[in-house]
Parts: structure tokens; sequence; C-alpha cells
């Protein structure tokens, strides 16, 4: 039989083995839970770590700030004075300002009657999107230093805004602020967003000349977004596009930035159509940096500082359809680019409507339209290359056209009104000009002493009030001309070929300085006074030519061929005679009406008849 004692022992036994083994379990256990609680500390503290490591990074590329709120997907990131006192869950997707102002410390955003009022830094990771829409006002608090600066950064997000004003609030006046370091500003990062409806950015951006100088608003490389009825007034630049990609500007309007307004600079595949730039302090449009395959286009500019659009150190740019007027130095300029289109451009009321200097080569304006001002076209002297072709000047009171480059042609163009229609300055060369038309003004076509191979044929020139040509270049060329109505026709004042050119309604036909040679040939001459005039050791060659006029020659003139000296033509002469006639009637009307008025008005008194006494 079994030994109940021996059973109860080994039951007893058994049972404390298995407690022994529940107890070894159980420490197990409890050591596993340690480890994975120390583990997941660890994680934590390391997440923290991270996350406060991350956040240490970009409190110090944002300025140092004392507030600032990072937004990412899940959660929204509280930090101040560069330490990260919390994390707050929130929803996936668009966050709206009401719904920020539910995450963060009270007084850091404030919403009431339609104003927000930001008083921190926000900065967006990837993948979020701010919407600071939904109010009327956005207002950007600023101070002495830019860590006061409530500025927002796209990082790799978005920001969406429509309808809505952001502007900067002075911390201490509650006004918009002035440009100073602590004033806000808005940058888009590589991989961020900027996408606005009728939204206005006024009164932000950090002074030129501060080292961490930034825009109003910035895009910078490798950002993007779309800008529509959106303006920029009052920023320090008002908007500036830094090697972004796509970024697209339709019915933009910059205005009364403190330097230039619209900066494009090296950005790539911007498409730009209603863009207004009017009253900024340097130039309205700025195009600098690397050469980008974007043309520029759909741009008005007026009233700005500097240029209405200026080109800087560029490549093939394609400048169409713009529109300049009134700004302070002028239209277009042209700085150290090279193959260069511009076509459709209109200048009004600009003391230069297009200035191309420094090293620029390789240019062609055509249809250009230049209405009032000083100066129309001035191609200064490091300009190698330009080519100006069916363009319409009007009404510039200096200068139609000034040429002081080398390689210049000049086809179809029509000055009108200019005191000196086209001028060739001391160092150009190669100048040609082709169908040139010259109307009205004091001198027409000059071409100044240190000139060389200038061409001028196949032109027009009327009612010039001095010389409607007149040239002191060497070996110059003048052909196919049709001058009517000038003081003189040409003046040479160095050796000149002339040829098939008629000159009528003229005072002098044809002028030679002294020192200067003068071969013409088939010319036609109908002058007042004096065909042609030779100074003292200034020979004239002229060759199968019709010279008519008072006195056909004057001075040393050598006939070739066959030539037709005689008086003025017949209407010419009626046109001596008839100001005689009429002048002599007004002289007679003057003299009777002083004879009435000392008469008054009573026939001649008649002496009475004197009687001789004894008569």
């Amino acid at each position: 039989m079994p030994d109940p004692a021996a059973e109860a022992a080994a039951e007893a036994a058994a049972e404390a083995e298995a407690a022994r083994a529940a107890e070894a379990e159980a420490a197990r256990a409890a050591e596993d839970l340690a480890r994975e609680r120390a583990a997941a500390a660890a994680e934590a503290a390391a997440n923290l770590a991270a996350a406060q490591q991350r956040t240490t990074e970009a409190w110090l590329g944002r300025g140092r700030p004392q507030k600032m709120i990072v937004v990412r997907d899940l959660s929204v990131e509280v930090v101040n004075g560069g330490r990260l006192t919390s994390q707050v869950p929130r929803s996936p997707g668009p966050l709206t300002l009401a719904g920020l102002d539910r995450l963060v410390p009270n007084g850091w955003l404030t919403l009431a009657d339609g104003t927000a009022r930001l008083s921190a830094v926000v900065s967006l990771t990837p993948g979020t999107t701010l919407d600071i829409g939904g109010v009327q006002t956005l207002r950007l608090a600023g101070g002495p230093t830019l860590a006061d600066a409530a500025s927002i950064y796209t990082g790799s997000g978005r920001i969406t805004g429509r309808g809505v004003t952001v502007t900067s609030a002075d911390s201490a006046t509650d006004q918009p602020m002035a440009p100073g370091v602590g004033r806000p500003f808005i940058v888009v990062a590589g991989g961020g967003r900027l996408d606005t409806t009728d939204v206005t950015f006024s009164d932000l951006g950090t002074p030129v000349n501060d080292p961490d100088n930034h825009s109003g608003v910035q895009f910078n490389q490798g950002s993007g977004g779309s800008l529509e009825r959106t303006s920029f007034l009052r920023n320090t630049v008002g908007l500036r596009l830094s090697a972004s990609k796509g970024v697209r500007l339709d019915g933009v309007r910059v205005g009364e930035s403190v330097s230039d307004g619209l900066v494009l600079q090296g950005d790539l595949a911007t498409t730009l159509r209603g863009v207004v730039a009017e009253r900024n302090g340097g130039n309205g449009v700025l195009v600098k940096g690397d050469t980008s395959d974007r043309p520029i286009t759909g741009i008005s500019t007026s009233g700005n500082g500097a240029y209405g659009l200026a080109v800087i150190g560029q490549t093939a740019p394609r400048i169409t359809g713009v529109t300049t007027a009134g700004d302070k130095i002028g239209g277009l300029r042209l700085n150290r680019s090279k193959q260069v289109l511009v076509a459709d451009f209109t200048a009004t009321d600009q003391p230069i409507g297009v200035f191309t200097h420094v090293g620029s080569t390789g240019l062609v304006l055509e249809r250009l339209h230049v209405t009032g001002g000083r100066r129309g076209v001035v191609v200064e002297k490091s300009t190698t290359g330009f080519e100006l072709r069916d363009t319409m000047i009007d009404g510039t009171s200096a200068v139609g056209v000034s040429i002081g480059g080398r390689e210049v042609r000049l086809d179809r163009v029509l000055v009108a009104g200019a005191r000196t229609g086209v001028r060739i300055e001391r160092g150009a060369g190669g100048v040609t000009a082709t169908g040139l038309t010259l109307s009205g003004g004091q001198s027409g076509f000059v071409a100044n002493p240190g000139s060389t191979r200038v061409v001028l044929r196949d032109f027009v020139a009327s009612g010039i009030s001095d010389d409607a040509v007149r040239t002191y270049s060497p070996d110059a060329q003048i052909t196919g001309g049709r001058i009517t109505s000038a003081t003189t026709g040409i003046v040479t004042g160095a050796a000149t070929t002339i040829g098939d050119t008629a000159i009528t309604e003229v005072d002098v036909g044809l002028s030679a300085r002294a020192g200067a040679v003068a071969a013409a040939e088939r010319l036609d001459i109908a002058a007042l006074t004096v065909g042609i005039i030779a100074a003292a050791r200034s020979p004239v060659q002229l060759r199968d030519s019709r010279v008519h006029a008072l006195q056909a020659m004057r001075g040393q003139v050598q006939l070739l061929g066959f030539n037709e000296l005689s008086l003025p033509p017949l209407n010419l002469l009626g046109a001596i005679g008839v100001p005689l006639v009429i002048l002599a009637v007004l002289l007679e009307l003057l003299h009777s009406l002083r004879q009435r008025r000392f008469g008054r008005g009573r026939g001649r008194r008649i002496p009475p008849v004197v009687v001789r006494a004894g008569a």
C-alpha cells in the first residue's frame, strides 16, 4: 500500500518546486517588465533628446527666438527660450490659426474680432500645412532684436491663405513696424510652398544692410508656390525668388518697398503674368544671379526710385511685353548681359528708356515704343553687338538714340521730336543705320569726332530746325537719303562719301567744314540760299548731280560728270515770295491802324483859308 506520508511529502515537494518555479517566472517577468520599462524610458528619453536636438537646431536656425512653435504632422511642440517644454498631440491634416491657438500657451496666439496676433516664431515640418486665412488680419509681433520677431518659416511644409492681410506689429506701440532687425518676415524654404489668393503682405523684412537681411517674403532654393492677386507693400525687399522652382505670379503687385520691389535671383520655371511694380525705393524688378530659362514678361512698372526693370549678369534672357513709366532713372537697364532679346517693350516719360552697359554684348531690341522722357536708347561705350529695329521713339527732350558702343545696327527706327535724333559718341565704331526716319527736333543724325565706320543709308529726315545730318566721323558713308525742311541738309567735318540723296526745302544743301573732303554723287539739292558751301581747304567733289539754289556753289567745288546748276524751282521761289507779300500787307495794315489811332478816326484836317487884307 502507498505510504500516505510519502505521498504527502512528495506533494509538498512538488508544490514547493511549483512555488519556486512560479517565483522564478514572476522574477523573470518582473525583470522583463523592468527591462521593457527601462527600454521605453530610454527610448522616450532618446526621443525627447532627439526632439530637443531637432528643436535646438531649429531654434538656432530661427535666430534664437524667445518663443517658438514647431508644427509636426501629429503634434505641436512648444519651445520657450530654446527648451522644448511640451509636445501637444493634434489631429492630422491642415492646421488653422484657430486650431493652433488651442494648442499653444495663452498669449502666444490670440484671435479677436477678425484679427489674429502671433507673438511666436512658427516653423513647419515636412508634410504639414498652416492655413493663415480665416481672419481679416494676421499681425506678426516684432521688437528690437531678431529674437523678438514672430516670423513664419515653411520648412518643407506649406502655407496657404485667402483674403487676409499679413503685417507686422510693434510690441511696444502696436503699430506696423519700420525696417529693423526685429521686424518679422516670411521664409519659404526648400521643399516648402506658399500658396495665396487675395492676400496682402505688408511692412515686413529686415534692413537691406543687415547681415541677416531677410526680404518681406522670400522663396529659397527648391521652394515653390503660387501667388494670385497678392500684394507686397512697404516691405524691405517686397518679394524675392532665390533659386525657387515653378513659382507662379499672377496679378502680383509689389509697391513702396524700401529697396527693390521684386527680385528674381536664379529662379527656375517662374511664370509671370500681370506683375505690377510701383513706387519702390530701388528697381521695380531686379533680375540677377544664375541665368534661368524663365522668360521675363508680363511686367509693368512706374514711379520706382531706380529702373523699372534691371537685368544683371544674364545669358540669353528673353524680355517681352514689359511696360515702364515714370521711373526715376530709367525703364530698362541691361548690365553684364549677353545674347539678350528685348521685344515689345514700352517706356513712357523715362529719363532713359533703355540703357546698356558694363560689357553687355549680343543684344537685339525690337518693337520698342519710347515716348517722352529725356533719352530714348543709350548704348554705353562698353557695349558690343547691339541691334535696334522696328522701333519708335517719340518726344524725348534730349536724344532719341545715343550710341557709344561698337558694332551697332539700327534698322527701321523712327525718332520724332528729339532735340537730337541719333548721336554717335566719341569711341563708337561700326555703326550702321538703315531705314532711319527722323522727324522734328533740332539736329537729326550727328556723328561726333572720334567715332569710326559710320554708315547712314536709306533714311528720311524732315522738319529739322538745324542740321539734318552732321558728321565729323572720318570716312562716313551717307547714301539713299531724303531730307526735307532743315536749315542745312548735310554738314561734313571729316572725309565723307555721299550718294543718291535728295535735299529740299533747306537754306543750305551741303556744307563742308574746314579740313573736310566730301565726295558726292547723284545729289538732288533744292535750297533757298546756297546749294553747296565748301570751306577753305575743304574741297567738294560733285558728280552727276543737280543743284538748284539762289547761289548754287560757294567755295572750292570740283564738278565731275554731268551736273545741272540753276536757280531754285518756281515753287521754292514762290515759297520765298509769298511770305514777303504777306509781310508787306501786314505792314500796310499796321500803318493804316496807326494813322487811324493818331487821327482819332477822323479824316485828314484841312487848314483854314487865309484872306489877305485889302483883297
